[in-house]
């Protein structure tokens, strides 16, 4: 869960970099609700109980400032406006900002943090240096250098709530959760609205096994945005771990409904536990009754169950009474393809790929697959075609380079095998069939040493793998020539 709700950190950190500015005047406001609801530390202090004066000072001590600047307060109602007044402006400093974000915009980060580490050595009181260059650091993933900033950040000015959120998005990026929590806490009293703070506040608490208070949190995302599906598959997630299947279900099939093509939608699927088994009435007629389901889902949910535990002829019989009614699924067609290859069923594998491609040809994984298929089908002409796209669309793993190679020594294109087969192994360096192709290569060249290499890597490894016997018939060969 934690790192789907990673997902959106990186873009909002970076707009934060292209945003900030350089101030003389810091302000923010304190939603006092907010802060009861989410500050667990102050929960009793800013209770609506208590006078103006006792909010003023519970506030005046917690927001002190005590390495530089004045921090004013003044309260009006259930909020708190706060002015936190820079004691020092240096222009010269304030240009080297100017072209840090510059720089930042670009992704140049190492330049970034340069000016900013020369801004800091001339105003060393100025939070928004060490903001961005803590939000710089965390881009270059080097965290303690980024939590060092951020921290010293909220030193020098305690209301400054956008540190605070990107230091709990740090530490949850770290699994470090009660202080991811505690600073994402922090944020949200300032600004109880941030998705993305929420969301992730609502991980840790969850990771924390604080399930109560992760649902309440999913809740008021939902509330804020009734199309977030992240809400609702957080929920979901955890009501299953309270073995709540029915509001866990609801909340699995509220992620379908709201982004059916979505990336969470493909994983609620598979996550919905069936009320009645299409599993049992598969296996006593050859006809499923689809129209006594409640949902389609729960039948794609069985048919995904079946393929991990790999009864691959009934995962793929459920998938196929799950397409023939919901011909629109992509990744329905996608999983039916990869349990019929399972199978050994070549054509209806190929065919249920093509249909995937036909919905979203965009999407390179059907390309490598359909490419796959095709290639066991010796039809190397049309498998050069489909690999060929998955690798403009982006496919670059050790399988999809180790099928580029091989189909092109089939082809007799022996430089362009060579070189994806070498970066096929490179990639992953256990890549047996990768070694075998290359060896195949080096053979066909009359590089005799280069091939009988690659050959007895393959025979002396420890990996169990058909391609041993192959690779000793053709070294037995390349020596009699």
């Amino acid at each position: 869960m934690q790192d789907i709700f990673l997902q959106g950190s990186k873009k909002l950190i970076r707009e934060e970099l292209i945003l900030a500015k350089a101030k003389k005047l810091i302000a923010s406001t304190l939603h006092l609700d907010s802060a009861v609801e989410f500050s667990e530390s102050s929960r009793t202090a800013l209770d609506s109980s208590n006078n103006e004066q006792q909010l003023f000072d519970h506030l005046n001590e917690k927001y002190k400032c005590s390495k530089a600047g004045e921090i004013h307060i003044s309260i009006e109602g259930r909020t708190a406006q706060f002015k936190w007044i820079l004691p020092v402006v240096v222009q010269e400093a304030e240009e080297l900002h100017k072209q840090a974000l510059a720089h930042a915009k670009n992704k140049d980060y190492a330049k970034a943090i340069t000016l900013w580490i020369k801004a800091i050595s001339l105003n060393p009181v100025d939070p928004d240096y060490y903001f961005n260059a803590g939000i710089a650091f965390f881009e270059q993933n080097n965290y303690r250098e980024a939590i060092d900033n951020l921290d010293y950040a909220l030193q020098l000015c305690p209301i400054y709530y956008k540190a605070s959120l990107i230091l709990g998005t740090v530490y949850l990026k770290l699994r470090k959760f009660e202080k991811s929590e505690n600073h994402l806490r922090e944020s949200i009293a300032f600004n109880h609205e941030n998705t993305l703070a929420l969301l992730n506040l609502a991980t840790a608490s969850s990771v924390l096994k604080k399930y109560d208070d992760g649902i309440i949190i999913f809740k008021k995302i939902a509330e804020i945005n009734p199309n977030e599906v992240r809400a609702y598959f957080g929920m979901a997630k955890i009501y299953s771990l309270q073995n709540k299947i029915t509001e866990a279900n609801e909340c699995y099939h509220k992620v379908v409904d709201i982004d059916p093509k979505g990336p969470l939608a493909a994983h609620a699927k598979r996550l919905i536990i069936a009320d009645k088994s299409a599993t049992k009435e598969l296996k006593k007629s050859a006809e499923i009754n689809l129209a006594s389901y409640q949902n389609l889902d729960e039948v794609f949910s069985e048919a995904y169950s079946a393929y991990l535990f790999s009864d691959y002829k009934l995962s793929a019989d459920l998938y196929k009474k799950y397409v023939s009614t919901k011909s629109d699924d992509e990744q329905a067609w996608y999983s039916f393809g990869e349990a019929s290859l399972r199978c050994g069923a070549l054509e209806t594998a190929l065919n249920a790929f093509q249909k995937a491609i036909d919905l979203n040809p965009s999407k390179a994984l059907y390309f490598k697959q359909a490419a796959l298929c095709l290639d066991m089908l010796n039809r190397y002409d049309d498998a050069l075609n489909y690999i060929q796209k998955a690798h403009q669309k982006g496919k670059n793993d050790s399988v999809t380079l180790m099928l580029l190679g091989k189909i092109y020594l089939r082809h007799n294109q022996f430089d362009k095998a060579v070189e994806f087969l070498q970066q096929a192994i490179k990639r992953n360096k256990q890549n047996i069939s990768a070694e075998y192709y290359l060896a195949k290569v080096y053979a066909k060249q009359g590089l005799v040493d280069q091939a009988s290499e690659h050959l007895y890597w393959i025979i002396n490894s420890k990996i169990k793998t058909p391609l041993k016997t192959k690779a000793e018939k053709l070294l037995n060969e390349i020596k009699q020539t």
